[in-house]
């Protein structure tokens, strides 16, 4: 039996890590990041898409991408499941999406003026249900092919519904990458995955279209080019607004509205304005004029909130 005790370091001695080689690492570290920038914007979207399916707030994460066989792949698939054969026609193979059936049934019975939210036993769609989930696939593929729009194009030529793993038949052994993903629908959670075969990812993982795409965005941009960069941007035209005041009055209180009426605003006359700059809060000033003309006198300059903060 493998010892389990803790490694040790000695001086500068580096760790040496065990490596399997019938499962050898196809995946770079840098393609790695990649693939997960891939998929943590594909999860968004897909977020998205299932909330306005379901009609309530639905959040999708990326969970982890693994690297399997094929075989252990479709052994590890449920039965029934909701998988969708998607043929790549540009790379020549196909993507495999798997879905579980129960969420299947919960955006039809959600989608037919049901209010519920509590999941369905797990079973195979009836032919009729596959077309109903086939629309809402249509949504899903082309988020698909948009979050791989920056490192290659490709369409999905066509889609073949399958329920049962065992009938499966894979036109390649290549080992797969597996992206898996959380459905979040508040009181249960759900997984789906996507998987793509070493043999339709081999063009991009040969130092092609992933760290070309990749490099295009880390790449250093010229003087010429940043003064032209500079020269566009000092032209764009923003709105900038001036809040004086916001305040809340019901229906009635405005169809009772007369000439000479007061509406009391909650800025106090000794505090800075809210200041907006194409609809976003950007800074504070104090009201004033200058040559005659209305005017503002920046007090402060907000700080940017990262997006990352907020999820």
């Amino acid at each position: 039996m493998e010892s389990k005790q803790p490694k040790k370091r000695f001086g500068n001695v580096k760790f040496v890590e065990p490596y399997d080689f019938k499962h050898p690492k196809l995946f770079s570290k840098e393609i790695m990041r990649t693939l997960r920038s891939i998929h943590d914007n594909l999860a968004r979207n897909l977020g998205r898409i299932f909330s306005s399916s379901l009609r309530y707030k639905v959040d999708v994460h990326l969970q982890k991408i693994d690297q399997l066989s094929s075989s252990k792949f479709i052994q590890e698939l449920d039965s029934p499941s909701t998988i969708y054969l998607l043929d790549i026609q540009e790379l020549g193979g196909e993507l495999i999406l798997v879905l579980p059936p129960e969420l299947c049934i919960h955006f039809i019975e959600r989608q037919s003026g049901g209010q519920g939210k509590e999941l369905a036993d797990r079973r195979t769609l009836t032919t009729i249900e596959e077309k109903i989930v086939s629309r809402i696939m249509q949504n899903v593929n082309q988020e698909i092919i948009m979050a791989w729009e920056p490192f290659m194009d490709f369409s999905i030529g066509s889609m073949t519904y399958e329920s049962k793993p065992e009938n499966i038949h894979l036109t390649t052994v290549d080992p797969t990458i597996v992206a898996k993903f959380k459905v979040d629908l508040g009181e249960k959670e759900l997984e789906i995955k996507i998987t793509y075969s070493y043999s339709l990812l081999k063009e991009a993982m040969n130092d092609t279209i992933l760290k070309k795409g990749l490099k295009s965005k880390l790449e250093k941009l010229s003087d010429e080019e940043l003064d032209s960069y500079k020269r566009t941007l000092s032209k764009a035209k923003v709105c900038v607004q001036s809040l004086l005041g916001e305040t809340s009055l019901t229906l009635k209180d405005i169809m009772n509205l007369k000439e000479g009426d007061t509406i009391p605003l909650p800025q106090k006359a000794d505090k800075p304005l809210e200041v907006r700059v194409n609809g976003v809060k950007k800074l504070t000033a104090y009201p004033g004029m200058l040559h005659g003309r209305r005017a503002i006198k920046v007090f402060e300059l907000l700080e940017e909130i990262n997006e990352q903060e907020l999820v």
